[in-house]
């Protein structure tokens, strides 16, 4: 299985910028890193939580037959349907909780989190996100469609997880080895984040929205 195929989801994951921003927030908490680690965690068990889900799901879809409709590729052209359709969204709106005075109430509700709350809200973060979900979906038909080995399932697996969780780790990463320094660096990703996380987003929508598009278009053609 080329697990280089799951890659664009998996960024398309990352690049969330929802649950950046919380993680990047909650690392200012007063109470510690402790939160931040949590809802990171949460995140990350969602996301590999998920595409097993999503992999269960892809086995159980019929058969290719040419007797019926090609099931995946409607998934597949469903899915860059949705994916456009919110990139279009995210264009319009593209605003983003950032722990400015506009965001208040976000921020106070933040700051109360103890870790054990964090956790449910990287959770709860992932299965509310739309675009998490169909980015997922697509990952998990790509496994039925390749039906791989059991090492390679694990593997691609991993990857996708890892690249896909990556953007709620590095950040804690970068505070806990800048120490005292951390304050400004954390500052200074939760204004970049503000200013650019939506665009790079819209980016990332665009593309897998048009190779899922692609997917199913070649499949309905074959």
């Amino acid at each position: 299985m080329d697990v280089f195929a799951l890659v664009p989801g998996a960024l398309g994951i990352a690049l969330s910028p929802v649950s950046v921003a919380s993680i990047v927030f909650l690392l200012g908490h007063r109470r510690g890193y402790g939160a931040a680690v949590a809802c990171a965690a949460g995140w990350i068990v969602a996301i590999g939580v998920g595409l097993v889900v999503a992999v269960l799901v892809g086995e159980r879809l019929p058969a290719e037959s040419s007797d019926g409709p090609p099931v995946r590729a409607l998934v597949a052209l469903g899915a860059g349907v949705v994916l456009l359709g919110l990139a279009v969204w995210q264009w319009t709106v593209r605003r983003l909780p950032d722990g400015s005075p506009a965001s208040s109430r976000w921020s106070d509700a933040m700051e109360a989190l103890d870790p054990s709350k964090a956790f449910g809200l990287g959770v709860l973060g992932f299965v509310t996100n739309v675009k998490a979900l169909v980015l997922v979906l697509a990952a998990g038909l790509s496994f039925g469609d390749v039906d791989p080995g059991p090492g390679e399932a694990v593997l691609a697996g991993a990857v996708f997880v890892v690249v896909a969780g990556s953007t709620a780790v590095i950040p804690i990463v970068l505070a806990v080895a800048l120490g005292d320094r951390a304050e400004r660096a954390i500052a200074g990703m939760r204004a970049w984040i503000a200013r650019w996380g939506s665009t790079l987003l819209v980016g990332v929508l665009v593309v897998v929205g048009l190779v899922q598009l692609v997917i199913g278009i070649v499949g309905l053609l074959a």
